[in-house]
């Protein structure tokens, strides 16, 4: 595998989708990270795509088990306390559900890159970055190693060429 690609959802499909199909036609390993894999699938992702669904783990999680006990005592307790306080945590307990079930089951010593596509993504995509600093992170796929072509250098201006007297 070299590329993982970050997706909590389908927001974005089309550029997560394009990005995949670019890299399986250029002999790339893909893998997708994401809560929902059939979503994916009725999006039309290819099957060549790893995908490798957090659903079941978020669903494990104690916060979440915590919330399907407030939902059945109290649905009020549950939208309008337990909700409002479990979207500020659900970046945290997604990146625990990564970090135990698909992050020891990937080879990270393959991947060469990581692309964050949603915002949701984001918080994953820094503790990776963090966990491990060789891995590229970004918020798009770096395509000039597929296209033959340089990345530009930082901080570097493009020399004019020096004019030919033909004017």
């Amino acid at each position: 595998m070299s590329v993982l690609l970050l997706a909590m959802s389908t927001t974005r499909a089309t550029a997560v989708r394009t990005a995949a199909d670019f890299l399986l036609e250029h002999g790339e390993d893909v893998a997708l990270i994401t809560v929902d894999a059939e979503a994916w699938q009725r999006e039309g992702m290819d099957p060549r795509v790893r995908i490798h669904p957090l659903q079941a783990a978020e669903q494990r999680h104690p916060l979440a088990r915590l919330g399907s006990a407030v939902r059945r005592l109290s649905p009020a307790a549950y939208t309008k306390g337990y909700l409002k306080i479990y979207r500020l945590l659900r970046p945290y307990v997604l990146w625990r559900a990564t970090r135990a079930g698909v992050g020891r089951e990937l080879d990270w010593a393959a991947i060469r890159q990581v692309v964050v596509c949603d915002s949701h993504a984001i918080p994953i995509g820094w503790h990776l970055a963090k966990r491990h600093p060789r891995l590229t992170v970004g918020f798009e796929l770096d395509r000039t190693a597929y296209l033959g072509l340089q990345a530009p250098q930082p901080g570097r201006q493009p020399v004019p060429s020096a004019p030919s007297g033909n004017d």
